[in-house]
């Protein structure tokens, strides 16, 4: 098993961190362009992990972290896996069941919505335009409908994985923006005529940032190579990287706030959208204590 990304993968990795920060600055999360997904399905984002364009799991989280680094649509997450699993073309809304209703993440323009149910994954297809309010996420709308009375499961159990994985990957990326904001603002603000990222207390700070930041990609790394070699300890692997990876971003959100210090406290402050989406992501398939006590 090779967990080093070969020139192939790095450069598709480059070439989408490059157009996220071009076209999806995360410092634009909150007020996203209405045309951003059109622009993400003319590049071929929403439709990469289509069966047709062959990319295995380690690439497909390399690609998703990047992602995940610039607060991307919670839908891309949904849409391929609906694209991998199902066969279906078009954006399909993140859907998170509860008892009396069932909560859609980012529903505009969705024609069906894809989400864990029980221990399965299942489709349903949505009927007219939702009424979609801000979430705590402020990047993501959120619309609550009636549980829906059919459901169409997908059959096969990897597909549960798939999401878990590539939600994993999104938090990894989130644990990564938040790290990099910290760090560069300790770089750049100064006390006592010094960065303050001089000081002991914020640089071991930062340190445990970058620390959390690369355990939860090495496993996330692991992971996606055990789902694609088939490993019968997969779900255990991508169970323990959803776990990391959710801790590792809302630890990093967390210490990026304080890092900011006063401006930090403050809701307009960007270090607010990482932690924000760290909270959200936490509850999309999250890894249940069975799967991880079941190595």
């Amino acid at each position: 098993m090779d967990l080093t990304p070969n020139d192939e993968q790095i450069a598709l990795q480059t070439a989408t961190a490059d157009w996220c920060s071009d076209h999806m600055p995360l410092v634009g999360a909150r007020s996203r362009s209405a045309g951003l997904w059109q622009q993400l399905d003319t590049m071929g984002w929403t439709g990469m992990t289509a069966p047709e364009m062959g990319l295995d799991h380690a690439t497909e989280t390399l690609l998703f972290a990047e992602l995940g680094r610039f607060l991307a649509p919670v839908a891309l997450l949904s849409t391929a896996v609906a694209a991998r699993w199902t066969g279906a073309a078009g954006k399909a809304a993140l859907a998170l069941p509860a008892q009396e209703h069932v909560r859609i993440l980012d529903g505009v323009e969705a024609s069906r919505a894809l989400g864990a149910f029980g221990d399965g994954l299942a489709c349903f297809p949505l009927a007219g335009q939702l009424s979609s309010t801000s979430s705590l996420d402020q990047s993501t709308p959120l619309a609550r409908i009636v549980c829906p009375a059919e459901i169409e499961p997908v059959d096969d159990p990897r597909a549960l994985l798939h999401l878990q994985l590539l939600t994993a990957a999104y938090a990894v990326g989130c644990a990564d923006a938040a790290r990099d904001m910290a760090a560069d603002y300790a770089k750049l603000r100064q006390q006592f005529d010094r960065p303050i990222g001089w000081f002991q207390a914020l640089k071991h700070l930062c340190s445990d940032m970058a620390v959390r930041a690369a355990v939860a990609r090495s496993q996330l790394y692991y992971a996606a190579c055990a789902l694609d070699a088939d490993d019968i300890d997969a779900a255990f692997h991508i169970a323990a990287a959803k776990r990391l990876a959710d801790q590792a971003a809302l630890d990093n959100g967390r210490a990026n706030i304080q890092v900011h210090g006063g401006i930090g406290m403050t809701d307009e402050a960007h270090p607010h959208l990482c932690l924000k989406r760290a909270h959200l992501l936490q509850f999309i398939v999250p890894a249940e204590t069975a799967a991880l006590l079941a190595a």
